[in-house]
């Protein structure tokens, strides 16, 4: 990989010598860590390039592959703050292509290589609501909302015996589990309860917990399929009409009370309420017991916050561009004079520094000599003072008429 550019701060023949010598050619300076651009395809190339990246989140990142198809890659390391997990994103994305009318990215494909997740799919018309934001009227998010709804009503009549993704994997539970380790969901309680007790605060509950999780997961189901994140990015809308749902990692067939539990922890709220009422209208509603049983888990529950990320988690390294610019100083030093005159101002810019820093040395020299002197004139002229107060009323009298 091409490495960054530093550019030249010497002010002496030498300095200049050494970093001609050391200068890299120009398809050599990177311009950007993500696409592998160069100082070279800066110069002399006339490629005009259609894959952008257009999202990123994290340590995922979303490219648009001209204005057909769409390629997320997905870190498999993202230990950031805990274990790392896939989910279900190309099981539910396929599945509902083939066996509903929901709107979802079509032609989905998945593979991964040493560091990467990768999907490749069809894209979907339209913008995010997130991205369309203001250009949306409140009526149009009524509608969006309504429309949102009726997907979820056919996604809902998909069930099953087993807590599951479509294909069969197991699915993360981050709500009755734990969140920065790996738990997956299951309908047997006591499976369940040996593997939370550990995290139980007061283990006097037990019993409490058992029931109620007997209660709300019960072994065979139904459960039905789920979305888990509706949030404003991840519906996409044309013509102000729903045109995809997208982002299924946190799908699967989970239980019923679920995703309407989630939905109360979306993250625009209005888009909460108008999603939950609507869901209402059909008859549709949260079950209050569930989303009471969850919350008293969560505050029963304790699990330790990892205190720093994976050191092994690859970032992007925003120094990169903030400590390097390289173009423009890489494109000044061209020219067989171009580094000398650059020496030269440097040199330049040095003495003048140096000289206005030695002029206001001088003011502060000056200053600091007179204060001197004025602190010796006012102590003189205490002393006269105070020799002028021992004096008698008829001596400083006789003073003032100069006797």
């Amino acid at each position: 990989m091409p490495k960054q550019f530093t550019p030249f701060q010497g002010t002496t023949d030498e300095e200049v010598e050494e970093h001609r010598a050391k200068r890299p050619k120009s398809p050599d300076i990177l311009l950007c860590k993500n696409c592998g651009f160069t100082a070279d395809n800066a110069f002399h190339g006339g490629y005009c390039s259609t894959v952008k990246l257009i999202a990123h989140g994290g340590l995922r990142g979303v490219w648009s592959i001209g204005d057909k198809y769409i390629l997320k890659e997905m870190a498999i390391n993202d230990m950031r703050w805990g274990t790392s997990h896939l989910g279900p994103e190309y099981p539910m994305t396929h599945f509902l292509d083939e066996n509903s009318t929901i709107p979802v990215a079509k032609n989905m494909k998945h593979w991964s290589d040493s560091t990467s997740n990768f999907f490749l799919m069809d894209r979907v018309p339209g913008e995010s609501m997130l991205k369309l934001g203001r250009k949306l009227q409140w009526q149009d998010v009524v509608v969006l909302a309504d429309e949102v709804v009726e997907w979820l009503v056919q996604l809902r009549k998909f069930t099953s015996d087993k807590l599951q993704a479509p294909d069969g994997s197991l699915i993360r539970d981050q709500t009755l589990g734990r969140e920065y380790s790996l738990d997956f969901w299951t309908s047997d309680v006591d499976e369940w309860w040996a593997r939370v007790e550990p995290n139980i605060r007061d283990k006097s509950r037990k019993d409490y917990f058992m029931e109620q999780f007997s209660l709300h997961i019960k072994p065979g189901g139904p459960f039905v399929l789920t979305h888990g994140d509706l949030n404003l990015q991840n519906i996409m809308v044309k013509d102000k009409h729903v045109s995809g749902i997208i982002d299924w990692e946190h799908g699967g067939y989970l239980p019923e009370w679920w995703e309407l539990m989630r939905l109360k922890h979306l993250e625009y709220g209005p888009w909460s309420r108008l999603l939950i009422e609507a869901l209402a209208k059909r008859n549709i509603v949260p079950s209050k017991t569930a989303s009471v049983f969850a919350d008293q888990f969560y505050h029963a529950f304790k699990e330790e916050r990892p205190k720093f990320p994976d050191e092994s988690v690859k970032y992007y390294d925003r120094a990169f561009h903030y400590e390097y610019p390289s173009l423009p100083h890489y494109k000044a030093e061209e020219g067989s004079f171009a580094l000398k005159n650059i020496a030269s101002r440097n040199k330049l810019a040095i003495e003048k520094m140096e000289a206005e820093k030695k002029a206001i040395e001088d003011k502060i020299k000056t200053a600091e000599d007179r204060a001197k002197v004025a602190e010796e004139k006012l102590a003189e002229n205490e002393t006269i003072l105070a020799e002028f107060n021992k004096l008698s009323v008829e001596e400083r009298e006789n003073l003032k008429r100069g006797k």
